[in-house]
């Protein structure tokens, strides 16, 4: 562990101390998230469970800025595992990059950035993954060749908003005048969808990672995306920030189940389609899906939104339920851009290729918010 934990490559520039994250910072680490995001989201369990209880590396994989023994920038990362090409390739996700107001423009983020690569360059992690918001990418950008950014992939990450009140997007009179309209407009499509008796969708509240697992190895894809296994599912959805619900169809398409996720201490009621499983498969996928979206949705009329993001359900069958995408008018005037990228976090000199699949193709990437709700 001590060992694991040295760091040769930290490097000071005047009085600031870029390096890797020892126990001793979490008090400083919690603050700056405080004084960053006006939230107390790195408090107690959310922390625990992000870092201390990851079961992929032996240290907390949090690089930090510190000027005269004060944190006062981090560049977290999360390890997660990824299947790609059928084959267990381990992951560096990027979270929450933060300098504290009074330290910007000092090139930390800047120097944090590489010192991430340059610490696990010779280690494992191989796969450096983010979402980064548009300045977050911005930032990235300018160090494209360091990062080797352009050897990976860079594209918009879409979700798709069943918007059920308005107002939880924009709070103007044009919002609130377009309610029964809108509600109209997905009643009508709520009708149009099919609907499975009760007696093919099974409801739990309780976590059931062996379930799920089974469930997720019925279908396998060479594309990338997390390891849906026991070790994986166990610890994903114990993330203390939502609480998590499982519905699973086992008629005659089946078995297939979505994870919903409902965000607690929130002013909207926000509402996550945050897995699918399995994350890929044919028509009686799509035909179990629609059912089990007609019961999310039924069980959750109240919702001011529902959400679902990536790549692992289908548009067409999304639209079908009343989502609209993020990447598309009106909601592309409404919402935030989010973006993701994946690079090898060494360098690939030109064709990035893991076990057979072009990783710089974003059609080799089948990610949801299985993968970005981790952040």
């Amino acid at each position: 562990m001590a060992d694991e934990m040295a760091d040769p490559d930290a490097r000071e520039s005047g009085s600031y101390v870029v390096r890797q994250y020892d126990p001793d910072d979490r008090s400083g680490v919690l603050a700056l998230y405080e004084t960053v995001f006006g939230d107390r989201r790195g408090r107690g369990e959310w922390f625990d469970w992000k870092f201390d209880d990851n079961p992929y590396l032996s240290h907390v994989p949090i690089c930090v800025a510190e000027r005269d023994g004060e944190v006062v920038g981090a560049r977290p990362s999360l390890p997660i595992p990824l299947s790609v090409g059928g084959t267990r390739e381990l992951a560096l996700v990027q979270v929450d990059p933060m300098v504290h107001p009074d330290h910007r423009r000092q090139g930390l983020f800047t120097r944090m950035a590489k010192h991430v690569y340059d610490y696990y360059g010779p280690r494992e992690p191989s796969i450096v993954v983010g979402f980064p918001n548009e300045a977050v990418k911005a930032g990235l950008e300018k160090l494209a060749d360091k990062l080797s950014l352009r050897d990976g992939v860079l594209t918009n990450f879409t979700e798709h908003h069943r918007v059920q009140n308005p107002q939880a997007l924009s709070d103007s009179p044009v919002a609130s005048a377009a309610l029964p309209a809108i509600r109209g407009y997905l009643a009508g499509r709520d009708r149009m969808t099919s609907r499975a008796p009760d007696s093919v969708i099974d409801r739990y509240d309780d976590l059931r990672p062996a379930m799920l697992a089974d469930i997720a190895a019925t279908q396998r894809t060479a594309s990338a995306h997390a390891v849906r296994d026991e070790t994986f599912l166990a610890w994903r959805f114990l993330n203390p920030r939502y609480e998590y619900t499982t519905y699973v169809y086992r008629g005659e398409y089946g078995p297939v189940a979505v994870v919903v996720g409902e965000q607690r201490k929130t002013d909207q009621t926000i509402v996550h389609l945050s897995d699918v499983l399995p994350v890929a498969g044919g028509t009686a996928r799509e035909r179990a899906l629609s059912a089990l979206l007609g019961r999310i949705i039924d069980e959750h009329l109240d919702a001011d939104v529902i959400v679902a993001a990536g790549t692992t359900l289908p548009r067409s069958l999304l639209a079908d339920h009343g989502f609209l995408p993020t990447d598309r008018f009106p909601l592309s005037r409404l919402t935030s851009e989010y973006w993701f990228s994946a690079r090898p976090i060494d360098g690939s000199g030109g064709d990035w290729t893991v076990n057979g699949r072009r990783l710089a193709e974003e059609g080799n990437w089948n990610l949801s918010f299985c993968e970005l709700e981790v952040g």
